[in-house]
């Protein structure tokens, strides 16, 4: 019941810090007008709220699982550790995300704020506790996917809301930055992958092997996804075709729809199992 509760807070955790500092990674690299980082300021807002909420109920799943009492060895064992800083980086984050100020000069500064929670990842989780360095792997993998979620939110609102050419304009700042940020997505999560698995004992026949591969079959299919719409259906919209952007707005809802798939599969993957089981 607990592990069960455990996992619907990760999602929400995970979702809350992909759209907080990814809405926040997409307002500085799209360069957007004043409506459009208004839209992004708001997902990020809505994600750091996510974060404030579920952050301290895991603590008190944690808690309760460690031995159900507020004493000082368990609130040591919680709060004087690596998932303490973790969460000390998250929630400080969110919090200073949630009240930053959405003046243009403050983009920067809200910058620095979004990449407190993703440091997180480098104290907290599977690659961080084998070493700084494969938990600094992680901070670059998850920063790379808070990117692309942010943006994926930001196009989605270009379908709706904006003009064609002006979404032209976007598509093409996208198309550039996800071309090099996406390649280095896949090797970061595929370093992470050689780091956690060990190959010389058959590790797709262990629960964890199982899900992990679950969970790349659910990627390899928004990066398929994803090569569709760079290699068919953004040299139309950049050629000045209308008729795809309805296609472009169906396929970034099923890449966000499979996304929250990715992070249900991993919110199960680190609750229920280890790669060193």
């Amino acid at each position: 019941m607990l592990e069960a509760l455990t996992v619907l807070l990760k999602v929400a955790l995970y979702a809350g810090l992909l759209s907080a500092s990814g809405a926040a990674f997409a307002q500085v690299t799209l360069r957007l007008l004043p409506d459009e980082a208004a839209h992004l300021t708001h997902v990020m807002r809505r994600g750091a709220v996510l974060i404030l909420c579920a952050c301290p109920l895991i603590q008190l799943v944690l808690i309760q699982q460690l031995s159900g009492e507020f004493d000082r060895a368990t609130l040591t064992a919680v709060f004087a550790s690596s998932s303490g800083a973790a969460l000390f980086l998250q929630m400080t984050g969110a919090a200073l995300l949630l009240m930053s100020s959405t003046d243009d000069e403050a983009v920067l500064v809200r910058l620095s704020y979004a990449l407190l929670p993703m440091l997180g990842f480098a104290f907290s989780g599977h690659a961080a506790g084998i070493g700084p360095v494969e938990g600094s792997v992680a901070v670059v993998h998850v920063s790379l996917a808070a990117w692309w979620v942010g943006s994926l939110y930001s196009l989605r609102r270009g379908c709706a809301h904006s003009q064609l050419d002006r979404l032209v304009v976007v598509i093409s700042r996208f198309s550039s930055v996800a071309f090099i940020s996406t390649g280095a997505l896949v090797i970061a999560g595929l370093v992470l992958v050689m780091i956690l698995v060990d190959f010389n004992n058959d590790p797709w026949l262990s629960p964890y092997g199982q899900i992990l591969g679950a969970k790349l079959c659910i990627v390899g299919v928004v990066l398929g996804l994803a090569s569709y719409n760079r290699r068919r259906l953004t040299p139309r919209l950049l050629a000045g075709d209308g008729t795809a952007l309805k296609t472009l707005q169906r396929t970034i809802n099923v890449e966000l729809g499979l996304i929250a798939a990715v992070l249900a599969v991993t919110a199960i993957l680190t609750t229920y199992t280890s790669p060193h089981d």
